[in-house]
């Protein structure tokens, strides 16, 4: 059993955002999650999230940001904000997918 569940399970017991194999949850491989699993420096531990083209396609609290061809990213408007994603996110701005716009997301930098 991966870690990346459980964890997922217990942050959202304790009033997180919706983590969930959709987005937000730790993942080793894209089988950990409901379609894919963002690796590498801006997504440490891994990340579930989903492919977007825009923020229709992203669950709700979440932006879909440039960034590996348009994924969905937990929004903010401060690095406390992003706590329950654990050690090393903070509030970043960042590009909305196809779009001049900028978001505050939760992502490694």
């Amino acid at each position: 059993m991966t870690r990346g569940p459980f964890v997922a399970m217990l942050l959202a017991a304790c009033g997180g955002s919706d983590v969930s194999r959709t987005v937000g949850a730790e993942c080793n491989a894209n089988g950990d999650c409901d379609e894919q699993c963002l690796m590498g420096g801006h997504y440490p531990n891994g990340f579930c999230s989903v492919s977007c083209d825009n923020d229709d396609g992203c669950p709700s609290e979440t932006h879909c940001i440039e960034d590996m061809g348009g994924v969905c990213l937990f929004a903010c408007d401060f690095d406390s904000d992003c706590e329950f994603l654990g050690q090393g996110y903070t509030c970043v701005m960042i590009g909305v997918h196809a779009s001049n716009t900028m978001v505050k997301v939760c992502r490694a930098d």
